[in-house]
């Protein structure tokens, strides 16, 4: 009989000791789902939280496997950010046709205060406006193009003084000349955190084909990410949990020695520029044109930023370019500024 009950008990340990090395090989990897449409109503939650709403997400499963949807919530200056994924273990068989899936999402208070002009589901990204007078106080949805920000320089710093979260901060361009904020959103998985900075843009909206510079830094929420996981934005490694000294940058202004103005008159009436002038030093960068507005004044800065420790050839360089104005223009008089070139115009 001792000896029946020693051949069970090796035969137990033989066994847990083959579920522990089972489990210990199994793996998972995150897997997001796609969102196919968003509305909003009142919030079940009552009336006495200022401002907020639920929202009702309907979307898809590439696959069969009936697996726990998990969402998270984050809040950036100009966007709420929202994640919906699966965590799949990579022995699971997820053989089949795609599955439908619908969530709400009670959004409190402190989401919506402010009331952020963007939302951001997984790769998607809607804008949001709030109608004055709307029934029940909820917003309307536009669902938009997320547009990637060409980074430059990037940087994480920890949270001092046992804060938590790091700091963001990141030098690049946009490569749409409307004035647009940035949208951050941040996917964490086993091996790396996938930072992202985007625009947001209408189908139908037309922007001036020219670079604009973005400098600007965020708090990030706080993970559980280790010191030694790898950090993406846009793609781009972010070795270290530091800031990278950054060059100081010269803004150099174009020296404009003539400016055109053409009128097209349509339905609505619009101005374009045709510029002529030079660059003060032979160094190729990117040209880069800010415009701004003020009543009848009109202000377009011509310029480039050119690294304080590159040697430029002393030479002057051509620059010529049409510049279309944003905008549309009423009858009346107008003084249009190139950096320092005036120009009168009269429509």
């Amino acid at each position: 009989m001792f000896k029946v009950y020693l051949a069970l008990g090796l035969a137990l340990v033989v066994i847990g000791l083959s579920v522990v090395v089972q489990n210990k090989d199994v793996s998972t990897y995150r897997v997001w789902s796609s969102v196919d449409s968003v509305s909003v109503s009142p919030s079940e939650a009552g009336a006495d939280i200022d401002g907020a709403w639920d929202l009702r997400v309907n979307g898809s499963h590439g696959d069969a496997c009936a697996l726990a949807l998990h969402s998270e919530i984050a809040r950036y200056p100009q966007n709420i950010d929202i994640q919906f994924y699966r965590e799949i273990p990579s022995t699971a068989n997820c053989d089949g046709d795609e599955a439908f899936f619908e969530r709400r999402l009670s959004l409190t208070g402190d989401l919506v205060a402010g009331q952020p002009p963007y939302l951001i589901i997984n790769s998607q990204v809607w804008a949001i406006s709030y109608p004055a007078g709307k029934d029940g106080g909820v917003p309307l949805f536009e669902a938009q193009e997320l547009m990637p920000v060409q980074v430059e320089q990037a940087g994480l710093v920890a949270g001092a003084d046992g804060a938590e979260g790091v700091e963001l901060r990141i030098r690049g361009v946009q490569a749409i000349g409307c004035d647009l904020p940035e949208l951050y959103s941040m996917r964490v998985s086993a091996e790396s955190v996938l930072l992202g900075v985007f625009n947001a843009i209408a189908a139908d909206t037309i922007c001036p084909a020219m670079l604009v510079p973005v400098d600007d830094q965020m708090t990030l929420p706080a993970t559980d990410a280790g010191s030694d996981t790898l950090f993406k934005l846009n793609a781009i490694p972010i070795n270290e949990l530091e800031m990278p000294e950054m060059t100081p940058i010269d803004k150099v202004l174009t020296n404009i020695l003539d400016v055109t103005v053409k009128i097209e008159k349509s339905e609505r009436t619009r101005v374009s520029l045709d510029v002529r002038g030079e660059h003060p030093d032979g160094c190729d960068f990117p040209v880069i044109v800010n415009q701004s507005r003020q009543g009848s004044s009109i202000t377009v800065e011509v310029y480039r930023e050119v690294p304080a420790d590159v040697f430029c050839p002393m030479i002057l360089k051509p620059y010529q370019d049409t510049i279309q104005l944003n905008g549309d223009f009423a009858p009346g008089e107008y003084i249009i500024n190139v950096n320092t070139y005036t120009q009168a115009l009269k429509i």
